[in-house]
């Protein structure tokens, strides 16, 4: 066969007379390091296991996955311990592994182009030798930034953990789970190349089973070392059907699936074969072993072809139960030289799980079915009898099931896990009397809040879902209290499949009342003591998006922003009752507001600004509050969300342009930005859900955030905006983060994703060396339902306002009163005097100057005495090209100096021609918005005559029809002053040569006179 490109680029052809050598990691014979993170993972509650394929159990130990994680549960007793298992993308094992050399093709063996072969060619270009010389060397690029982990397999003694990855470049990991092991994997394979979809260790732990997925299409059988774990390849074929679980029997490896069942045989005592020479010329002296490929045989179905095949369980070396997703039960018997499947009988629900454990055979179905059979009746032919002792039909689904050595483990549809008490499950009636669950989230979390120390809840943080569920949890994963959240039914005529759900949940920090914010846009109080609703307001007309809660001794305010461009606002009177008190509206729509004191709220929105109001009382009425506008804060970007500084004093925006911007809220000045890079200052990210904490002796002021972009989250110093720490967890979106502190010395950061897992992280900053850093210190529907009530508003006019007192911080930064036109007369007329008298003679004219109303010539030669020609009837000669050279330069020069204030120019111009358009119309003009004007134009007219006289930028032409068009008053005083000036005589002159020039019109005597009072 012809050589391929893929065959040439290999870096150790199969066909080399020297063997490839091994790399050998620095670390061998010891521990690997552990990353020095700053953000270590302490608890996961919730998991993402959707099949047997993500769980399993052994002994007095099981695992699940996690997200990116796996978590596996020590039991002791009625107590239990979690370890986790996560490895970077740049991870480096303790073993490695040798690579595969290349096979000639055959009927049944991969091809030369295949995933394995790709995989080779991606990681030629950095060997194993420079992953284990440099492991830091490849940074976290965006495509590496996430592998969720989808499959795991336990050793049958409890000694390895087996993990297989989804995601770019997945991994087959294998762990060491003796006391005494690291948490780094000590093997890493990454021959596959989409994704890994089971792992299965054989019954004696001598080998190890990867299935790829149905797009990687391949089957590896790995050798394992049972002393270091070290892995090599045993065995390897393809299989590209679509594979829903695979089991050992024996020394047999079955793959089940959509219409298919087959039996792979393990041959240890395999036969090797030299391989042979293909081409003419090949310097291949030793000739390299050749493995055989895995052989497979599939099982004949009869009328079970159409079947969906979705778990299996061994019997023994020979037998096993393998159920179908439509309820079917069916035997595999490999006794004999053909195997058989037999379809025993049909249990009438949706099966998902089996296990077997004491003569007994139990199945678990998706709709919360629960049911045993007999094992020795099913294997002597008679039909056995479904008895269900445990669960009810109305239950929650359970998705997988497994033994420990006295109890039963089941996950469920609600991410929970639940252990049974196996001698009593036989005599129970329900699932909850006898199960110890470790809890779970149940749907998926849309967001988190964090309590203080001292709540009536006794909980350190809480989560709600779409569904208004509210739990709130203690930092050892337990469930300390939960309650629902009514929704109010949403029916539109126009889309009738619309559902309300909660958009937002916000509590006070002594949880005592919950406020929450639904797609309807209502706003309801919930006291947490009574569990009910306290008071519900229709604040919003479209979702309402983010609610902010401000509480002290004496007051408790609360704001929110929705999708309908306005922010409400609303406070707690002193006889307990909650009143909306006034409505802000802005251009765009507002994604965040902040109430950091009584005195303020901070507003953010989509038209790239932050607006800051102060919070005014009415004299004599403490009840009546006001938000007066008092700053607005200009971004680049539009924001993404808000914090306030640990000093209280600075307002930190991330923005959608991956940057953190820092404000003082007192002068509104830029203070600091920085971009939200990792560890090797490349990425940067866009950072959501900030949260800052004051330093301490040993640790820095930080920021804490999420970001989406890569799932991770991130830690920044808010001094200097370096970063700290960076962590990775979640499979899916972040929907929060939040910071727990339970003392002074012990502060963690909880996340809660989509994904149905909330991560707890420990927090460690101290000794880093920050010495250096200087820091601070269903109802009817009809009319009446809540849908149809009318929107809060209470829009606050300016009379209204006159009536609070702004407080003295705030007044001192309001912009001082419009200066009156008479401190500004005298001015303008000494600066046109000075106008009118330069102290550099003109420059005579190089060409000649001809009128555009007279016929006849004037004499090249001007008389010093007369006065300048007006600009309009001058002719401009085409310049050389030097001249137009530096004519471009100096334009260009221009225009960079003053860009804005010529935009500026251009854009006042058109407001006045449309201005002029409109005062045709008949609509009537207040006297105050005339005395405006006419003293806006008085103004620019000065401060036009004064720019002239600085920069001689603007022509008198210009200048001229400025003034006539807005100041005839103006005109006529300086028309006076010139007369009684020295330029009498010119005047007079420029008179007496125009009335005797022949022909002319009253258009060239008004020329003449307006370039005189223009020069």
């Amino acid at each position: 066969m012809a050589s391929t490109p893929s065959q040439r680029l290999r870096l150790t052809p199969a066909n080399s007379p020297f063997l490839p050598r091994a790399s050998r990691s620095p670390h061998r014979g010891r521990a690997p390091q552990r990353h020095d993170s700053r953000l270590s993972l302490k608890r996961v509650i919730g998991t993402t296991c959707v099949s047997p394929t993500g769980f399993d159990a052994v002994r007095s130990s099981f695992a699940y996955v996690a997200g990116g994680a796996v978590v596996v549960v020590s039991l002791d007793g009625n107590n239990y311990g979690q370890r986790f298992f996560r490895a970077r993308p740049t991870a480096v094992p303790l073993y490695s592994t040798p690579a595969l050399p290349y096979s000639t093709s055959s009927p049944s063996t991969p091809k030369a182009n295949d995933s394995r072969n790709r995989i080779s060619l991606r990681e030629s270009a950095l060997g194993p030798n420079d992953w284990a010389e440099s492991p830091t060397s490849k940074t976290w690029t965006s495509r590496e930034r996430i592998k969720a982990a989808t499959c795991l397999a336990l050793s049958k003694e409890g000694k390895f953990l087996a993990v297989g990855e989804t995601g770019y470049a997945p991994r087959v990991l294998i762990y060491g789970l003796e006391d005494c092991s690291p948490d780094s994997p000590l093997v890493s394979i990454s021959e596959h190349l989409y994704g890994v979809k089971a792992v299965a260790w054989s019954p004696d732990s001598k080998f190890l089973a990867s299935l790829g997925s149905s797009n990687d299409g391949f089957l590896y059988v790995w050798k394992i070392d049972p002393r270091t774990g070290a892995a090599r390849l045993f065995q390897q074929n393809r299989c590209t059907t679509y594979i829903k679980g695979m089991i050992w029997i024996g020394n047999n490896l079955i793959t089940l699936g959509v219409r298919h069942v087959k039996v792979w045989r393990i041959d240890e005592a395999q036969a090797t074969s030299p391989v042979k020479q293909k081409f003419i010329g090949d310097m291949n002296t030793t000739a390299q072993p050749q493995k055989k490929t895995l052989p497979g045989r599939n099982v004949l179905l009869g009328n079970m072809i159409e079947a969906t095949f979705s778990c299996a369980a061994a019997i023994d070396d020979t037998k096993a139960i393998i159920c179908s997703e439509t309820g079917d039960v069916c035997l595999l018997d490999d006794l004999g030289k053909q195997t058989k499947l037999t379809h025993l009988l049909e249990s009438g629900f949706v099966t998902t799980c089996v296990a077997i454990r004491n003569g007994l055979v139990y199945i678990g179905g998706k709709s919360g079915n629960f049911a045993t059979l007999d094992l020795e009746s099913l294997l002597k032919g008679s039909t056995p009898c479904l008895q269900m002792p445990v669960g009810v039909p109305t239950s929650v689904g359970v998705l997988a099931v497994g033994f420990l050595e006295d109890k039963m483990v089941t996950i469920d549809t609600k991410h929970s896990i639940s252990v049974w008490n196996q001698d009593e499950i036989s005599e129970a009636s329900s699932i909850e009397s006898v199960s110890t669950p470790i809890a779970g989230c149940g749907d998926a979390t849309m967001g988190i809040g964090s309590l203080s120390q001292t709540n009536v809840t006794g909980a350190q943080f809480y989560t709600w879902s779409q569904s208004g569920h509210v739990i709130l949890w203690s930092t050892d994963g337990a469930i300390k209290s939960s309650f629902q959240v009514p929704l109010d039914e949403a029916y539109f005529e126009e889309e009738p499949d619309l559902i309300n759900q909660m958009a937002t949940i916000r509590a006070t920090m002594d949880g005592k009342f919950f406020i929450a914010g639904d797609k309807l846009g209502f706003v309801k109080v919930i006291d947490f003591v009574t569990k009910k609703c306290v008071s519900s307001m229709k604040a919003h007309s479209l979702d309402c998006q983010f609610i902010g809660v401000y509480e002290d001794d004496s007051n408790l305010l609360i704001a929110s922003c929705g999708r309908d461009r306005t922010a409400q606002l609303f406070h707690r009177l002193s006889n307990g009752d909650f009143e909306h008190f006034q409505t802000l509206e802005f251009a765009a729509r507002v994604s965040q507001v902040l109430i950091p004191s009584t005195d303020k709220i901070i507003t953010c929105s989509l038209d790239r600004t932050v607006q800051i109001h102060d919070l005014v009382r009415k004299e004599g009425d403490p009840d009546v509050l006001a938000a007066v506008p008092s700053r607005t804060l200009s971004l680049k970007a539009s924001p993404t969300s808000m914090a306030m500084g640990p000093d209280g004093k600075t307002l930190f925006v991330s923005q959608t342009e991956r940057s953190v911007y820092s404000f003082d809220l007192d002068s509104g000045k830029l203070l600091k930005s920085f971009k939200c890079f990792d560890e090797s200052g490349a990425d940067p990210v866009i950072l959501d859900s900030l949260t800052t904490r004051p330093g301490t002796e040993k640790e820095p002021a930080f920021l804490l955030g999420l970001s989406n972009t890569d799932k991770s989250i991130r830690m920044y110093d808010t001094q200097t905006g370096h970063f700290l720490a960076r962590e990775w967890g979640h499979t899916e979106a972040i929907h929060g983060v939040a910071m727990v502190e339970e003392d002074e010395a012990n502060r963690k950061a909880v996340s809660v994703g989509s994904d149905g897992t909330i991560m707890i992280w420990e927090i460690d900053l101290q000794d880093r060396g920050w010495g250096s850093v200087s820091r601070e210190s269903s109802p009817a529907k009809d009319v009446t339902t809540p849908i149809n009530q009318p929107t809060l508003r209470r829009v606050l006019s300016k009379s209204e306002l006159a009536e609070f007192q702004r407080p003295s911080s705030a007044a001192g930064g309001r912009r001082s009163p419009p200066r009156t036109l008479s401190k500004r007369r005298s001015l303008f007329l000494g600066n046109f005097s000075s106008v009118a008298t330069p102290k550099t003679p003109q420059p005579s004219t190089p060409a000649p100057m001809i009128a555009e109303d007279t016929p006849s010539r004037r004499p090249s030669g001007t008389p010093s005495g007369s006065p300048p020609v007006s600009p309009k009837a001058r002719v401009k000669r085409r310049p050389s090209v030097p001249m137009l050279n530096s004519a471009k330069t100096k334009s260009n020069g221009s225009l960079r100096s003053f860009g804005s204030l010529n935009m500026s120019t251009e854009q006042t111009c058109r407001t006045l021609r449309t201005y002029r358009k409109k005062l045709a119309s008949t609509d009537p003009i207040s006297q105050e918005l005339l005395a405006e004007l006419d003293q806006e134009l008085r103004l620019t007219a000065v401060a036009l005559g004064d720019r002239a006289t600085r920069s001689k930028a603007m022509s008198d032409t210009m200048l001229s029809g400025l003034l006539d068009q807005y100041s005839e008053r103006l005109v006529s005083l300086l028309d006076e002053k010139l007369r009684l000036g020295k330029y009498r005589r010119s005047s007079d002159q420029e008179t007496d040569s125009t009335d005797k020039r022949p022909g002319s019109s009253g258009t060239g005597s008004s020329s003449a006179s307006t370039s005189t009072i223009s020069s």
